[in-house]
């Protein structure tokens, strides 16, 4: 009897720990990242260009790391959202969560990816790469119906300034 007793508490007790431990893990990485500016803030009156397409908000990480999530601001928190395109950027509103503004200024390239951050989805997700402050970022979302992602790169891609490619 004494000995279920036993395992059941230190059963418990490990668990605990390791808690604590990734608590400590993410807060170090929230420190970390503390030199993150906040994300824009959409100045309203916006014109959108297409619908609301509803999905999923999947996160943000680094763009040269894609395992190494953004822990500051909640831009790594999941959430459902509505992504909007409209004449000055990218509006990921999402629910329970601070709108997350992408100006067009600061897109840099979008893509259909199959993983971010540790995730794999069939169907793909829209990546968008962005720039915040002097770090750049990819952004990820999963529409509910994945034909939207198609819909909205060539969408954003045509938004985008042309890029200048060096002869070789």
């Amino acid at each position: 009897m004494i000995s279920r007793v036993v395992l059941s508490g230190g059963t418990v007790l490990f668990a605990v720990v390791v808690y604590a431990l990734m608590l400590k893990g993410w807060r170090s990485r929230q420190d970390r990242q503390s030199d993150l500016p906040e994300p824009a803030l959409a100045a309203g009156g916006a014109r959108a260009l297409a619908a609301p397409v509803p999905g999923l908000f999947v996160g943000t990480t680094s763009a040269i790391d894609w395992l190494d999530r953004i822990a500051v601001h909640r831009l790594s928190d999941r959430a459902t959202a509505d992504l909007i395109v409209a004449e000055d950027g990218v509006h990921l509103v999402r629910e329970g969560l601070p709108e997350l503004f992408i100006p067009l200024s600061a897109l840099d390239a979008v893509s259909i990816e199959q993983s971010l951050a540790g995730k794999i989805v069939s169907g793909g997700m829209l990546v968008l790469t962005w720039r915040l402050g002097a770090r750049t970022l990819a952004t990820a979302f999963r529409a509910t119906e994945h034909a939207a992602h198609v819909r909205l790169r060539d969408t954003l891609t045509a938004l985008l300034p042309p890029s200048t490619m060096e002869a070789s």
